[in-house]
């Protein structure tokens, strides 16, 4: 019953984090352009660097769910590897609750604000001066990926601590 539910987490966790590393590949673009007109030609654009902030702040806040999928997310790895796969499912149940408050208002909080920047049509504020709503609601989904990655580890990890197994994906 759990597992295809686990599994579609999973999967839509794979899948934005496969379709975000694209973005990746122009931000790269933009910032070899961006130091070539700034340090060749001493021209510098006005939108290089705060396009390539707004990509890279999408990719990180997107990106949470898929590093917890993946379990890229930093532990202490001298401590945490000495222990049984229960042992270290035990450690990661204590922790869940800060995690999971931690996200819930990461995405409550950040919702209110996304919404608010939509609701007035906020802006940069720059010469540039493009909207921020865009960026800005990447925040609560990216919050909401990772809880609900979250949620499917608390899930795998109470199996694990039951069973003494690690639970397949």
């Amino acid at each position: 019953m759990l597992n295809p539910f686990l599994q579609f987490i999973d999967r839509t966790n794979e899948w934005v984090g496969r379709i975000i590393s694209w973005g990746m590949i122009p931000m790269i673009f933009i910032m070899t352009f961006e130091v070539f007109m700034r340090y060749i030609w001493q021209d510098p654009t006005e939108w290089g660097t705060e396009l390539v902030t707004f990509i890279y702040a999408g990719y990180i806040l997107l990106g949470g769910g898929y590093a917890l999928l993946y379990k890229d997310h930093v532990n202490i790895n001298v401590i945490y590897n000495r222990f049984s796969p229960r042992g270290r499912a035990f450690l990661d149940i204590l922790t869940f609750t800060v995690f999971f408050l931690y996200c819930w208002v990461l995405f409550f909080e950040s919702w209110i604000f996304a919404w608010d920047a939509v609701k007035i049509g906020r802006h940069s504020g720059t010469d540039w001066n493009p909207p921020l709503y865009p960026i800005l609601l990447t925040l609560p989904i990216g919050a909401l990926l990772m809880l609900i990655q979250g949620v499917a580890k608390f899930i795998r990890d109470l199996a694990t601590v039951i069973t003494g197994k690690e639970p397949t994906k």
